[in-house]
């Protein structure tokens, strides 16, 4: 028998062994996203002002130092919140070296969502293989705020971009992890539009197998916050067939990365050619609501979205692969109002008045498991109106993408702000300079208009000036900036705005119907309906034998374009041939801009040529 003595001896030892066995290994943990000592959730707006609040989406990312000497393998973790029954457990393998770092993520089925309120606390467990006991580590849950100064960012997409019952369309926490969990909080967004029967990304008329059938092809992006331009790429071809990857392209295709300091911005998959060339610098400075480019489908996409997320930007390189730029980081947004695709459908026509949820500081609504909510996202600081387009008796839109019209009414309207972009799909017109008119004609800086006593006026900083000379069309050179008339005696007039004087056109017989100017050639449908150009002395008719009722011309290319005696949009290179436009369109007048013609339709709107048709343009009014 042992020795009292002896047994006392060894007690320690017997005892040691297995609470030694029970310690959890030496583990350094660092999680993300964190900041300012605790862990950070997202919230995204309620699906509809009527369901039951916001939810709140809790996503990690962690590393872990291994400071045995031995290797480790997490294999299980165990998430509760104190004072709550909320639990959930999540298996993995992840086999971290002695003396190594490794990274462990959610999934994006693993995601978290939390009700509202939302817990204080967060209690995480990790169990380590042959380590009966967990790392446990109990920490603050807080929600996220962006590194701005609201705390929020802006909308990427405009009113004005959006054709009638279009609304940008998204899913919160439903992002797949990429590495090391950085793009849980992203998101893939396109435009849903009323199709008569339900909700759909592609127009009416297309089945989808071109980019061009997309509704949010084309759709102007922007910034959502300021920052500068860390990266950027512009030449990636366009995927085609819809559905295919150029597998030379890079993964986010034509993109921005912009950084605001801490906070890391990427905006990918655009069209080649479309990005901003003054933000196409590395270091560029890049302000809130700056146009970045046109919604596209290039690099990893298999139609046409815009992706949209968000990392940390002062991360440590040691701990975080540089593949994402840094750890994972809620992209929260204002200025914008959400409500479920589902719940909408029955305010068709009326959802200016349905239950829209506001986003003001929080994220899109949840599309997890297991309502898949699709959310339609109206991206207006103010409540939703129904949109429609104001009826216009003449537009014109100007070198620098500034919008006028005379609307029905007959009065002058014109947009409050400069599109820094290319007119896409429509424009707000919230300012009237006053003054009542018949058409209108816009230089970059100056606008001219038939008053309703049928002569020209010229707008100025101090109002509408009268000139000395009645006209029954009118037109600008964009080249010049002179204006051109058809007068009421059927004759041609120009006016320079330099010397503020109306000269008749030589010979002064010359007469004509409606007048385009390009390059500083004059050309007019002649009271025969053909077109006439001007060879330096006379007008000249051109060999064609088409007839049109109103006539325009693409500045930059000298191209012809002409509403036909059927209302079609025809057009011609050098004036021999004529061919008119696939897409059906029909129309009272046009206007060249960019290359691309606007026409105002037989319902009086104004709608923009697409390679499939034409899309009608959103003027209208807050």
């Amino acid at each position: 028998m042992m020795k009292l003595r002896t047994l006392l001896l060894l007690l320690p030892c017997l005892l040691w062994a297995p609470l030694a066995l029970a310690q959890a290994p030496n583990v350094t943990t660092y999680y993300e996203p964190m900041e300012g000592g605790a862990i950070r959730y997202h919230t995204m707006a309620a699906p509809s002002a009527t369901a039951s609040g916001p939810s709140h989406q809790v996503s990690l990312a962690v590393a872990l130092r291994n400071n045995e000497a031995t290797s480790v393998t997490l294999s299980s973790v165990l998430i509760d919140f104190p004072g709550t029954t909320l639990l959930t457990g999540m298996t993995t393998s992840v086999v971290v070296p002695a003396n190594a770092i490794r990274n462990w993520s959610f999934s994006a089925a693993q995601n978290i969502i939390l009700p509202n309120p939302a817990p204080a606390t967060i209690r995480m467990r990790l169990f380590f293989t042959g380590y009966p006991t967990p790392l446990m580590q109990t920490f603050t849950l807080a929600a996220y705020q962006a590194p701005t100064p609201s705390g929020s960012n802006r909308f990427w997409g405009r009113v004005g971009d959006l054709r009638p019952h279009e609304y940008w369309q998204g899913m919160g926490a439903v992002h797949g992890a990429s590495v090391q969990g950085c793009q849980l909080f992203a998101h893939d967004v396109g435009v849903h539009g009323w199709t008569g029967s339900g909700w759909s990304d592609v127009l009416p008329g297309t089945d989808g197998s071109q980019n061009e059938h997309y509704r949010q092809w084309g759709k102007p992006i922007y910034a959502v916050t300021a920052g500068t331009v860390t990266d950027f790429v512009n030449t990636d071809a366009t995927n085609f067939p819809v559905g295919s990857v150029n597998p030379a392209s890079h993964g986010g295709g034509n993109s921005f990365t912009i950084d605001n300091g801490t906070y890391l911005v990427g905006y990918s998959h655009m069209q080649a050619g479309s990005l901003n060339p003054a933000l196409m610098t590395v270091g560029a400075v890049v302000h809130e609501g700056d146009f970045l480019g046109l919604l596209g489908n290039s690099g990893n996409s298999s139609k046409p979205h815009l992706h949209i997320g968000a990392v940390a930007s002062n991360a440590s390189s040691t701990l975080w692969s540089p593949q994402c730029g840094g750890p994972l980081r809620p992209l929260p947004l204002d200025s914008a109002y959400a409500i479920d695709q589902a719940v909408l459908t029955s305010w068709f026509g009326m959802e200016q008045l349905a239950p829209w949820s506001l986003m003001d500081g929080v994220g899109i609504p949840s599309g997890a498991a297991p309502n898949h909510i699709n959310s339609l996202i109206w991206p207006a600081a103010s409540r939703p109106v129904l949109l429609s387009n104001s009826v216009v008796n003449d537009f014109a839109l100007g070198t620098n993408g500034q919008l006028w019209a005379v609307s029905n009414t007959d009065a002058v309207l014109t947009t409050h702000d400069r599109l820094s972009g290319p007119v896409d799909t429509g424009v707000y017109l919230d300012v009237s300079p006053g003054g009542a008119a018949k058409a209108i004609a816009v230089t970059a800086t100056i606008p001219y208009v038939i008053g309703m006593n049928d002569f020209v006026y010229r707008g100025t900083s101090a109002g509408w000036v009268q000139t000395a000379q009645t006209a029954r069309r009118l037109t600008v050179d964009e080249s010049t900036g002179k204006v051109w008339i058809i007068g009421l005696d059927d004759k041609v007039y120009s006016f320079n705005p330099a010397t503020l004087v109306w000269s008749a056109q030589t010979p002064t017989s010359s007469t004509g119907k409606d007048i385009a100017v390009a390059q500083g050639i004059p050309y007019i449908l002649g009271m025969d309906d053909r077109v006439w150009k001007h060879n330096g002395s006379s007008f000249v008719q051109l060999p064609a034998t088409t007839t049109l009722k109103r006539l325009a011309v693409d500045g930059a290319t000298g191209k012809l374009w002409g509403i036909g005696a059927n209302d079609g949009l025809w057009s011609s290179t050098g004036g021999s041939t004529w061919s008119e436009h696939p897409g059906g369109i029909r129309a009272y007048d046009l206007t060249v801009f960019q290359g691309i013609p606007y026409v105002r339709g037989l319902d009086s709107g104004v709608w923009k040529m697409e390679a499939f048709g034409s899309s009608r343009v959103n003027v209208v009014q807050p």
